[in-house]
This record gives C-alpha cells, sequence and structure tokens, in this order.
C-alpha cells in the first residue's frame, strides 16, 4: 500500500547565540577599573579613605553578583538588577571624591540604591516582578527614592526639610510592604525551593528594617550623618553577599544551556530533523547529521529508525558521542574537514542533549510503529487470504457435493421402482439438501462476496443495500480499478457490519451508504436516523473494523448520539 502522505517539514534556523563570555569578561573589566579610578580618587579626596573604599567595594560586589547571576542564568532579569544596583552604588559613592559635577550626580542619585533593592527582593528569583502589590510598590519606591529626592538638591535645607520628611515617611512604607510580603512568600514557598529564597529573603527584611532604623532612629541617640550611612552601606553591602550564599548553597543553578535549547524549542515547525538542521547551520557543515542510539539493537540508527552505518578509519567523518547524564543518546556525525574545533561540536551537542534524546526516542518509536504496522498489515492479508481460501473450499468442494446428494436424492425420488414412502422421503432430503445448500452459499457469501470479485465494491455495496429490510440508499463514485483487494474487502465489510448494526440494533428507518475516492482516499459514510448510542467499545464488530483499518494507515469514527442517529466514517488508502 502507498504510504500515508506526511507534511513537508519546515527548515529550522539555526540558533546563533552571541558569545556572553567575552561580553562579561569586558564588563569585569571595565567595573574593576571603575574601582579603580574610584580608589585612586579617592586617595587624595576631602573625605576619609575608608569612605570612597568601603563604596568601592562594595560597588564590586554588587557588579560580581551581577555578573556571576548574569552568567549562570542570561534570560533571567536577576543579574541586570544586580549590576543596575552596582551603578547606583557607583554614583552615590563618587560624591566623595571632591569633584563638583560627581557631587552633583551623587546627590540625584544618592538614594537609587534603595530602591533597586527594593526591585531586586520583589522580583528574586524569577527576575520578573509578580502581583499588582509588587509592581505597585517598587514603582513607589522609585518615585521616593527619585523624584522626593528632587528637594534635596533644587529647595536650601530648611525649605526642603517638610518635603524630605514625607520622603522619609514614603520611604518606610514601602521598605515595611516589602518585608510583610518577604515574609509571607517565606511562609508560602514550597519546601524544595527554600535554600534559594531563604538567604536573600531572610537578609533583605532584616535590611529593609536596618535602613529605614537607622535614618529614623539612630539620630535620636546622637549618632551623626557619617554613622547612619556607614549603617545603611553596611546593610546594603549584606545583599549581594545573601545572594552569593545563596549560589554556593546550591540555588540559582546555571541555566545558559537550558535557555538556549529552549529557545531552539519554541522555534515554530520543528520536526524530527531540526536538531540536525540547527547545529549544521551553527557548525557550518551541512553535512552533518544526527544519529540516534538504539538500546534494542545495540546500534545507531538514523530519524527513519534505520541502522545507521559509521564513518571509517580513513573517512574525514568524525562521530561525537553525545551522552544525557550516564546515558548513551546518540551522536553528532561531522566532516573534520569542514569543523576543525572538536570542542565546538562537544559545546553544541551538550546544549540540544536533551533535544537530541528526544529525538532518539521519537526515532524508536517510529520504527517500532512501521514494524508495528507492518506486522499488523500481514496478518490482517494472512487472515484474508485464509478468508479467501476458506470460501473457495466451501465453494467449490462442499457446495459441489451438495449439488450432487441433492441430485442424487432426487433422482431415487423420481425411479420407478422406488417405493412411495421413500421417495416421498427422498423428496425431503432433497429439500433439505437444498436448504443446507442455500446456508452454504449465503456463508460463502459473507466469507467472500462473488459480487465484490467478480463486479467490484460499488456492485457488492448496492447488492447489500438492495437486499436490505429497511429503505436504503447507495450514493457516490468511484472507480474500482484503483481500489486493490484489500482495500475494497475492508470496504464491504465496514459496510456489512454497519448495515446490520442498522437493521438490528438502532431501530433505523432509512440508511444511506455513501462510497468517494479523492485524494487517493477511499471515504466510506454511513448514516442512519436511529436510536444512536453505538460504541466501538461496547462489542466485537465494530472493534474488529476499526482495527483493520487502522491497521491499513485509515481512520475510523463514529458519531452516535442518542436519539440522533449514527454515523460511522472510515477513510482508506486507495491503492497499493
Amino acid at each position: 500500500m502507498k504510504p500515508s502522505k506526511r507534511p513537508t517539514p519546515t527548515l529550522v534556523r539555526p540558533i546563533r547565540t552571541p558569545s556572553r563570555a567575552a561580553g562579561l569578561v569586558l564588563l569585569s573589566l571595565f567595573a574593576l577599573l571603575l574601582g579603580g579610578i574610584q580608589l585612586s580618587v579617592g586617595w587624595n579626596g576631602p573625605t576619609e579613605f575608608w569612605i570612597p573604599a568601603a563604596f568601592t567595594l562594595e560597588f564590586w560586589a554588587w557588579s560580581s553578583t551581577g555578573l556571576l547571576a548574569w552568567w549562570r542564568r542570561p534570560s533571567n532579569g536577576t543579574g541586570a538588577l544586580l549590576l543596575f544596583g552596582a551603578v547606583a552604588m557607583f554614583l552615590a559613592g563618587i560624591g566623595n571624591l571632591g569633584l563638583p559635577v560627581l557631587t552633583e550626580v551623587s546627590t540625584i542619585s544618592a538614594t537609587l540604591i534603595l530602591a533597586v533593592t527594593v526591585h531586586l527582593l520583589h522580583a528574586f528569583p524569577s527576575g520578573q516582578l509578580r502581583g499588582r502589590l509588587s509592581v505597585t510598590t517598587v514603582i513607589a519606591g522609585y518615585v521616593v527614592c527619585l523624584i522626593l529626592q528632587v528637594p534635596n538638591y533644587l529647595l536650601p535645607p530648611a525649605e526642603a526639610r517638610v518635603l524630605l520628611a514625607a520622603q522619609a515617611s514614603a520611604g518606610l512604607a514601602v521598605f515595611l510592604v516589602t518585608a510583610a510580603l518577604l515574609v509571607d512568600r517565606l511562609r508560602s514557598a514550597d519546601p524544595k525551593n527554600l535554600r534559594v529564597l531563604l538567604p536573600l529573603y531572610l537578609y533583605g527584611i532584616l535590611a529593609v528594617l536596618i535602613i529605614p532604623f537607622a535614618s529614623n532612629v539612630l539620630p535620636l541617640f546622637g549618632a551623626d550623618s557619617v554613622a547612619v550611612g556607614a549603617v545603611q552601606l553596611v546593610a546594603m553591602a549584606g545583599i549581594p553577599l545573601a545572594f552569593l550564599v545563596g549560589v554556593l548553597a546550591g540555588g540559582f543553578a546555571r541555566t545558559a544551556e537550558a535557555d538556549a535549547l529552549s529557545t531552539w524549542l519554541s522555534l515554530p515547525g520543528s520536526t524530527r530533523s531540526a536538531v540536525a538542521q540547527a547545529l549544521a547551520g551553527a557548525l557550518g557543515d551541512d553535512s552533518l547529521r544526527v544519529v540516534y542510539w538504539s538500546e534494542e539493537r545495540e546500534t545507531f540508527i538514523d530519524s527513519r529508525g534505520a541502522p545507521a552505518e559509521s564513518p571509517t578509519a580513513q573517512s574525514p567523518r568524525v562521530r561525537h558521542d553525545v551522552h544525557v547524564e550516564s546515558r548513551l543518546a546518540g551522536a553528532i556525525e561531522y566532516d573534520s574537514r569542514m569543523i576543525a574545533d572538536p570542542g565546538s561540536v562537544e559545546r553544541a551537542g551538550r546544549v540540544l542533549a536533551v533535544a537530541l534524546d528526544r529525538e532518539r526516542l521519537t526515532a524508536a518509536l517510529v520504527a517500532s510503529n512501521e514494524a508495528l504496522g507492518l506486522s499488523r498489515m500481514r496478518l490482517v492479508e494472512a487472515a484474508d487470504r485464509e478468508r479467501s481460501r476458506i470460501a473457495r473450499d466451501l465453494h467449490d468442494g462442499l457446495q459441489v457435493q451438495f449439488v450432487l446428494l441433492a441430485l442424487e436424492a432426487q433422482q431415487i425420488a423420481n425411479a420407478d421402482t422406488t417405493p412411495f414412502v421413500t421417495a416421498r422421503a427422498a423428496t425431503a432430503l432433497r429439500t433439505r439438501i437444498d436448504q443446507a445448500a442455500a446456508e452454504l452459499r449465503h456463508l460463502v457469501h459473507a466469507v467472500l462476496p462473488a459480487a465484490l470479485i467478480e463486479r467490484g465494491l460499488f456492485a457488492a455495496a448496492e447488492d447489500l443495500v438492495d437486499r436490505l429490510d429497511i429503505p436504503a440508499r447507495l450514493e457516490g463514485d468511484i472507480d474500482d480499478r484503483e481500489l486493490d483487494q484489500q482495500t475494497a474487502q475492508t470496504a464491504y465489510l465496514v459496510v456489512a457490519e454497519a448495515l446490520t448494526n442498522a437493521v438490528k440494533h438502532s431501530g433505523a428507518s432509512v440508511v444511506i451508504v455513501s462510497l468517494n475516492s479523492e485524494d487517493e482516499y477511499l471515504t466510506v459514510v454511513i448514516e442512519d436516523d436511529g436510536r444512536g448510542g453505538a460504541s466501538v467499545d461496547a462489542g466485537t464488530g465494530l472493534k474488529g473494523l476499526r482495527d483493520r483499518v487502522e491497521a491499513f494507515g485509515g481512520t475510523f469514527v463514529v458519531s452516535s448520539e442518542l436519539d440522533k442517529g449514527t454515523r460511522l466514517r472510515v477513510e482508506l488508502p486507495c491503492a497499493s
């Protein structure tokens, strides 16, 4: 039989991700340079050296943890927030260098680090804000730290005192809401995620309480602005350290390869050969192919399930095995003249290992399904051959014997020397032999109808419809020459079973049979207006037909709502 049509696979563009390593190295060098400049200028600055040194160390702490977070989870916004916090810390610290312009910039952004801290605590660990309360609180934090900071550098201290008090009160409200929300998140968190959340959330709760405490309570005990700032600086320094503790404890695991893989998997039109397409484009070798390890056969197979030949020792082609954990999933076969660096193949295989393993399972499943389909087809064809043999034996053997016995009984009844009683018994025997022969012909017709063999499917279906006990109509247009024997027999059995069910079980008053062939498929539809409620699983008749239809790659659909009749639709490939 012809294989069913399959959609043409859509080409998948290869993923080309820029090198993050070079960018992170450049950012690291830039952070070191900025910190070094701050230290060198602060050495001779107007303030004590420990102050710019403290700001520089804190700037480096925020920068390093931000780069670490960005490296481990590129698609997560946490790394960007930490780096933004490092910038805010740097801007707050340059006011201690004694340069007027830098002092103005520092005054404008002095409290920005507080807003970034609130943002970070609300967005951790996903990097995105969740819920209206978080969004509102973070927005309020930036308003407090940027908008309400304006009087501090535009108005004289006496006039700005009231507005700055409002800023302190609003900031305290933002911190208290943040602390309450973090407590609630810890209470409702899955215990498995606590190692990720606990370090930063616990310290975050402590920090957002210490910062307003230092600015509002410590001055009451005689602490000057330097002491208050030092306490707040220490509190802020613990934020990146708490994040680092969570990382070292096993939280915030690296997902760079998973991010690349998920990006590839989300591409539309992914097919069974998409991994090979992506790798070929990314590595620059159009001859690259992917093979999959079959544990049952203990050999590599291709996407169709056929054995894949191994490259010879003299061949320039090289095969690199890909493992998922400790299990062999498949291999990447490439031309060593096109790809000189085996490490690039190893890295690409590591990124797409899970996808390759998925394709391995798909290839194995395809091979298994094809083998199962072929096995089912062989069974059906064997059953059809046996059905034909039985029909021929009955027709050519037993039916001929019945005819001969009937003739012999009739001869005995017609003989002049036969007594009357014997003649009457012989006539009765002839009648019973004729009845048995008629039943045999009916059985042979059910096993293999002569009309189907001699005149085709449409004529055989017409014969079934004409002999039905209820009104029935046959519609359609088919060319019997396009149908092979198995397709015609299957369609005939479907029609016969459906009509039998309509008469015996549905209580239908009319049945319509439709036979049509189009696009290399034969469509059989039988509809009745009976009571409905038919089910494939309710008996063996429809279930056996469904198995037979599916064995030939066809479809079998029954629609049978109560009191709305029954509709059976079957599609079969037309020819072999």
